[in-house]
């Protein structure tokens, strides 16, 4: 798994709603993974801060993607949203 972010995630990947998804066993922190958390999502060929919308009883996890670069989106949100270990 890439250690830089905190749910790893196939960014051009989406399920039948138009929402990104991965599991929580893709996750660094499974725990941090909850409706209406902020993570660092992505993997070597692109990164993006997502907002989680749904953790499904069947393990998956659905997400949208929050508009703007990374480094913009980050300073925008409170310290205590991203998820930190």
């Amino acid at each position: 798994m890439d250690e830089e972010v905190d749910l790893l995630a196939n960014l051009n990947a989406e399920d039948d709603d138009g929402l990104g998804w991965s599991t929580p066993s893709d996750a660094r922190a499974p725990t941090n993974v909850r409706p209406g958390a902020f993570l660092f999502a992505g993997n070597g060929y692109g990164q993006a801060i997502v907002r989680v919308v749904t953790v499904d009883a069947d393990g998956q996890v659905h997400f949208s993607i929050v508009p703007g670069s990374v480094a913009k989106v980050s300073t925008s949100l409170p310290m205590c949203a991203l998820s930190v270990d």
